[in-house]
């Protein structure tokens, strides 16, 4: 039967699960923490002091967490995240956290416990550089877009698979939260700085940006290209200073590839917003953004990289023409460009924020990041369907940022 743990109640769960045993001692002296998971977990690392070793678990709760009860959410999406981990790591091992156990009863996942990782959202907010964070980023993405696509699948293979991730729910929140509610001014779950009221209601009115975000939202509802992560910010990703590793794929479903790689931009474009304030010296904050910029180009043009060699190997003739998969790749580009403007707005204006501007206590101060990202975000959404390169979307984020290309 169903129930929420707490540290206690875990540990008496743990002994008793035949998969721990190859994990910890579990006759030994175990310790559980509770550790922050967002908005919708319980999560646990759970240690043998014993012998130093340990495991995740995280438990879906029957509602959104940063909500309350009041904000019902089926416990099931657990079962959305056990799937995705497990084609996730035979995809990418050594680029996600190593499965170890589901426990469809209970809701939840035991997996490896990164222990000397940190998520990537908070250091970065310091000035954190990770060596080859795009690039990896980029890697994990074409390998798993890659494999879980038309292109590497045979059709009915790919239905099968298809199968296990009607994820309905998760998929309506970032329906409402991405793609609707930012654009409406009497949406009750809005909300935003006062100090940039005009700037909201400006883009609110703007029926372009309106029209070019529903026709993001319908291409998100309908264009089943590869199992997405869904979820791909830099609260997603852990790392220390040689291991990166993309966490938390319960927003999982088939969907478009550029959604992934536009939300991990995004937020790196957000970063960029932010470091108006939180790199006051002018030196430090125009070589951050310009790394931050760089990072985002190595994450698409490895990407694009590693998607066109495994095309080139691609054993259906219709996936064979040069022309089409050139169309392909322009099409996941602008897909791209236009998540990653939506992402960025909806962490300003929608329910859910990132710490990264939240974090600036100074509401006028706060207010003068909120307009650069705001800049980006409705250039990178107006625009999408014109971008011809990744230079294209440099060139938006670097004149907002105040970062020439070089």
């Amino acid at each position: 039967m169903y129930q929420p743990f707490d540290v206690d109640t875990i540990i008496d769960y743990v002994r008793q699960h035949p998969e721990a045993l190859k994990h910890l001692d579990t006759a030994g002296q175990l310790e559980a923490v509770e550790v922050g998971d967002g908005n919708l977990n319980l999560v646990f690392k759970v240690f043998d002091r014993t012998t130093d070793r340990s495991l995740l678990i995280k438990q879906a709760l029957p509602y959104v967490r940063a909500a309350g009860p009041s904000w019902p959410m089926p416990a099931e999406r657990a079962g959305f995240e056990a799937r995705a981990l497990a084609l996730e790591y035979e995809c990418a091992p050594g680029l996600v956290p190593e499965p170890y156990w589901f426990d469809e009863v209970l809701m939840l996942n035991a997996m490896e416990n990164l222990v000397d990782h940190r998520v990537i959202r908070f250091p970065m907010m310091e000035g954190k550089r990770y060596r080859d964070l795009g690039a990896t980023i980029g890697d994990f993405l074409a390998r798993t877009l890659y494999a879980t696509s038309d292109f590497a699948l045979d059709a009915a293979d790919k239905r099968e698979i298809m199968k296990g991730f009607f994820n309905v729910e998760l998929c309506r929140i970032t329906e409402d939260l991405v793609f609707t509610e930012p654009y409406l001014p009497d949406a009750p779950r809005n909300r935003w700085n006062p100090r940039i009221d005009a700037d909201v209601a400006d883009f609110q009115a703007d029926e372009h940006l309106k029209s070019q975000a529903a026709a993001l939202k319908y291409r998100f509802m309908n264009a089943s290209q590869a199992l997405i992560h869904g979820d791909l910010h830099t609260g997603s990703i852990m790392a220390n200073d040689h291991d990166i590793r993309v966490i938390d794929p319960e927003f999982a479903f088939f969907g478009p590839m550029g959604f992934d790689i536009g939300a991990f931009i995004g937020n790196l474009f957000l970063s960029g917003a932010s470091h108006e304030i939180h790199s006051p010296d002018p030196e430090q904050r125009r070589s951050y953004r310009r790394y931050l910029i760089d990072e985002a180009k190595a994450a698409w043009s490895t990407f694009e990289a590693g998607f066109r060699e495994r095309l080139a190997d691609v054993s259906s003739p219709s996936w064979t023409s040069q022309p089409f998969q050139d169309e392909f790749i322009a099409s996941v580009l602008r897909d791209t460009a236009g998540y990653a403007g939506c992402k960025m707005l909806r962490r300003i204006v929608g329910f859910a924020h990132v710490a990264d501007l939240d974090s600036i206590e100074d509401l006028d101060e706060r207010a003068r990041a909120e307009r650069i990202a705001i800049r980006i975000g409705r250039r990178l959404v107006s625009e999408h369907a014109q971008v011809a390169s990744f230079d294209d979307i440099v060139a938006i984020a670097a004149e907002a940022l105040e970062v020439h290309d070089g």
